[in-house]
């Protein structure tokens, strides 16, 4: 019975001390936490590459990794780009991991309609689309937590998810190649950015006498 009084109790004084933060006050960045989000990212790229590898040895029989016919299917999917500022030597934290944050979102609707092409695969695809929407939200709440509820803003895509359900399968498989290409390449992109993030706020501004070691440089 002590020991409910005594949680009651502690419970209370933290409730206190929360209703006593001004409203709309925004929580300190490092109650939410991204801790896992580099390895989440790395872990979601080796599936995207290894299902693409599968798709291309499977269904194309393009084995060995050479897929230079394909290159020319383009849908214009969201990429890192240097407008994005990810990179060390232009890096901007808020509008980097707008860029993130958008892209996973808008990746999202072509991952979950992949889920028939793989049959035997379809274990690995259902968990490369539930971590991606668990990595996207891990990166909005750190973008509320630190810049304020944000608009991501809607950008239109040449190609839709519904339009992945082509007439016949060979275009079909075709643009599910593109889309895990496309997603594996910015994903990569998207692991080495929130790596850096992790080691940015140790070296704010990146004096020049620190290390690229030292400030997580690639």
């Amino acid at each position: 019975m002590r020991a409910v009084q005594c949680f009651c109790q502690v419970f209370l004084v933290l409730l206190a001390r929360v209703a006593a933060l001004p409203v709309g006050e925004r929580l300190p960045a490092a109650t939410v936490s991204c801790a896992s989000c580099s390895s989440l990212a790395i872990e979601i790229q080796n599936t995207a590459a290894a299902l693409r590898n599968i798709q291309l040895c499977e269904y194309f029989r393009f084995c060995e990794g050479d897929w230079s016919s394909l290159l020319a299917h383009d849908f214009a999917l969201p990429q890192i780009r240097a407008q994005d500022r990810c990179l060390r030597n232009d890096f901007h934290k808020e509008t980097c991991l707008k860029a993130i944050a958008s892209g996973l979102q808008k990746y999202i609707p072509f991952l979950l309609s992949m889920k028939e092409t793989f049959t035997s695969s379809n274990k690995q695809v259902t968990w490369m689309c539930s971590s991606t929407q668990r990595l996207a939200e891990l990166v909005m709440n750190q973008i509320n937590a630190e810049f304020g509820s944000i608009d991501l803003g809607e950008s239109a895509l040449e190609v839709s998810a519904s339009e992945l359900v082509s007439s016949t399968d060979w275009d079909r498989q075709v643009k599910v190649h593109v889309v895990l290409r496309d997603f594996t390449k910015f994903i990569e992109k998207t692991a080495r950015a929130i790596r850096f993030n992790s080691t940015y706020e140790w070296c704010p501004g990146n004096p020049p006498e620190l290390s690229q070691l030292e400030c997580g440089a690639e």
